[in-house]
């Protein structure tokens, strides 16, 4: 047996020798998993640790010093207020993703709103549930084309017991939504990287699923193809959601724009980096 300050301690210098710029909090998310401990609980309960949790915190914290991420390794990451289930089929959830939220916020101020909406890569839903959550009135189809991640929302699902408001369905993009449907809204984090990028990517993103995260050759395919479609799929009034990379804001409003839509917003994050495009249907045919 062994304190839990000392453990804490012991994976903080372990992480940090690994250069590992997070090494505080990371020793902490890993011990906590595996004591099954609150953060209270390790500062200031003495809690003794028995061996088997010991050997699973040394496991983990050799596998963060290999800089996988700590959402990977203990099989949840914090989002906008809820803990979602996450794993090596899943984008981890990221704060960035978050300023999506806001928007939709921004435009659909009522939250007791009767609103459909469609997402497009739902990953582990998180973006979807979080949604749910703060408008009671919703519905969502989550589409994915990955049956994996498709598992692992519908477990987030099950968790937050929001089963009656949403639908999934494994869809590459619109091809299997059927073609009556109509959603108030449309929202998607895409894939945004461009392939040649993707191996020059920080080591802790490179364990999340390449197919959530190439965009073809200009990082811009699935922008263009949820353009070219949407409108078949929206209300009259209908908009989309999307969130976009680094300086992609120029080109993909001009590939809304040819695809009679008009841009409504943008969003930028905590760097002042536009993340967050929101547009609506051009009735007027002017761009």
């Amino acid at each position: 047996m062994t304190d839990s300050t000392d453990l804490l301690k012991w994976g903080r210098d372990k992480l940090k020798m690994s250069k590992i710029d997070s090494y505080k909090i990371d020793a902490l998310l890993i011990l906590q998993n595996a004591a099954c401990l609150s953060k209270e609980q390790i500062y200031f309960g003495n809690h003794k640790i028995d061996d088997d949790q010991i050997k699973i915190y040394k496991k983990n914290i050799a596998k963060r010093s290999e800089s996988v991420p700590v959402a990977k390794i203990i099989g949840s990451k914090n989002f906008y207020n809820d803990n979602f289930i996450v794993n090596y089929d899943v984008l981890d959830p990221r704060p960035d993703s978050e300023i999506l939220i806001e928007a939709f916020c921004n435009k659909y101020c009522d939250f007791n709103s009767n609103i459909n909406v469609l997402e497009i890569g739902i990953g582990s839903g998180c973006l979807s549930l979080s949604l749910l959550k703060l408008y009671p009135n919703m519905n969502i189809y989550g589409v994915d084309i990955s049956q994996k991640a498709l598992n692992v929302a519908q477990k987030n699902i099950d968790k937050m017991l929001l089963q009656d408001r949403i639908k999934l369905l494994k869809s590459d993009i619109f091809s299997n939504i059927i073609d009556n449907l109509r959603f108030d809204e449309i929202i998607s984090n895409p894939p945004y990287i461009p392939s040649c990028e993707i191996a020059k990517l920080d080591r802790d993103i490179q364990y999340d699923p390449i197919i959530a995260l190439d965009g073809g050759s200009d990082g811009l395919n699935f922008y263009r193809k949820i353009a070219e479609k949407s409108a078949n799929y929206l209300t009259k009034k209908g908009g989309v959601l999307v969130e976009i990379g680094i300086n992609q804001d120029e080109t993909i409003i001009d590939i809304f724009k040819k695809n009679n839509f008009k841009i409504l917003n943008s969003y930028k994050d905590l760097n002042n980096i536009i993340r967050v495009l929101s547009f609506i249907k051009n009735h007027d045919n002017i761009i």
